[in-house]
């Protein structure tokens, strides 16, 4: 495991129950890494607000690293992997991992969650040409059969859950090159481009409110947010672990209307060997600065600490040592 502690004096100065017998020791630092995504990104400005928290509330001395380290994908597996000591990752991709399905090739059994809830995500499928409240299915079938879809490229999130998304609306590139469109795996500036001069029809995307490439696209071209059928989003959510959530009219221009959509939430995941004297250090800082939580980035104005335990809202097991703050506030059973 990547996390460094010489012993547990520290945390128990802080007052919570360790295993360190004998007389009282110094406290000790303790040096985490935080995987999160590139420089920029929503989740690196995460990390970093993260690791302000930690380095005020852990001991003296430690050392709280938040590179643009790792992603959507990658997380879990720095994690696993004893590469990174916590990281940010989907609760959708947490039931993946767990599970060794979609972008997994085996099971992760040594990821556990500290926490979820922070924001909200929607998978969303942007489209030109069509009129607002057009279905999903529909858009494929009968008004753009020959659409064109701009995915990021292969090993994205967005891309695997684009993928999943098109395939159960009928729209896999199999069936999609059948009536004469296709999948253009290409990065986002080029997504964006094209549907500036029509050689773009599409895009599968995981999306906040406010989202800077779709908020683009809708300023340059005519799109709308395709509406996933009730049958749809409950297969979303019982194969492959997404939640829905409403997106309210009026966030893009030219969708006007609220849309429901699949969803899913970030979660703060860590290894099953983290002592669970750190993890409820850790939970506990976390939960009780979420004003600091929020100065550091809008969307985590979403988090409801009493219900960041929910199954639902991590997909994963929960640390025992979060299991105990959990308890201790009263959230959980």
């Amino acid at each position: 495991m990547f996390v460094r502690i010489r012993s547990f004096a520290g945390l128990a100065a802080l007052g919570f129950a360790t295993a360190v017998t004998g007389p009282a020791q110094a406290q000790d630092p303790v040096n985490l890494t935080i995987a999160s995504f590139k420089s920029g990104s929503s989740w690196f400005v995460y990390s970093a607000t993260i690791g302000e928290i930690l380095r005020d509330a852990l001991p003296a001395g430690s050392t709280i690293d938040t590179p643009p380290l790792g992603g959507g994908h990658a997380n879990a597996l720095l994690i696993s992997a004893g590469k990174a000591d916590l990281a940010l990752s989907h609760a959708m991709t947490n039931r993946w991992a767990a599970e060794g399905v979609v972008a997994y090739d085996a099971p992760i059994e040594n990821i556990r969650g500290l926490l979820g809830g922070l924001d909200t995500y929607y998978l969303s499928l942007t489209a030109a040409g069509a009129e607002p409240g057009t279905g999903v299915a529909e858009y494929f079938t009968e008004v753009n059969p020959d659409a064109v879809i701009g995915l990021n490229p292969p090993g994205s999130m967005a891309t695997f859950a684009g993928e999943l998304l098109l395939k159960e609306a009928g729209a896999s590139e199999e069936q999609l090159e059948a009536t004469g469109g296709r999948y253009s795996y290409i990065p986002i500036p080029d997504t964006v481009a094209g549907f500036a001069d029509g050689s773009i029809d599409a895009t599968p995307q995981m999306i906040t409110i406010g989202h800077p490439m779709i908020t683009e696209v809708s300023q340059t071209a005519d799109v709308v947010q395709l509406v996933p059928s009730e049958a749809l989003l409950a297969t979303m959510s019982e194969k492959y672990g997404f939640g829905s959530e409403v997106l309210p009219g009026g966030t893009f221009r030219g969708t006007d209307e609220d849309v429901t959509l699949p969803s899913t939430t970030t979660t703060l995941i860590a290894s099953a060997d983290m002592p669970d004297d750190l993890a409820y250090a850790i939970v506990k800082a976390l939960v009780e600065n979420v004003d600091r939580l929020v100065a550091g980035h809008g969307a985590l104005a979403d988090f409801q600490p009493e219900k960041a335990w929910k199954p639902e809202l991590v997909n994963i097991p929960l640390h025992p040592g979060a299991v105990r703050y959990f308890q201790e506030r009263g959230w959980m059973d």
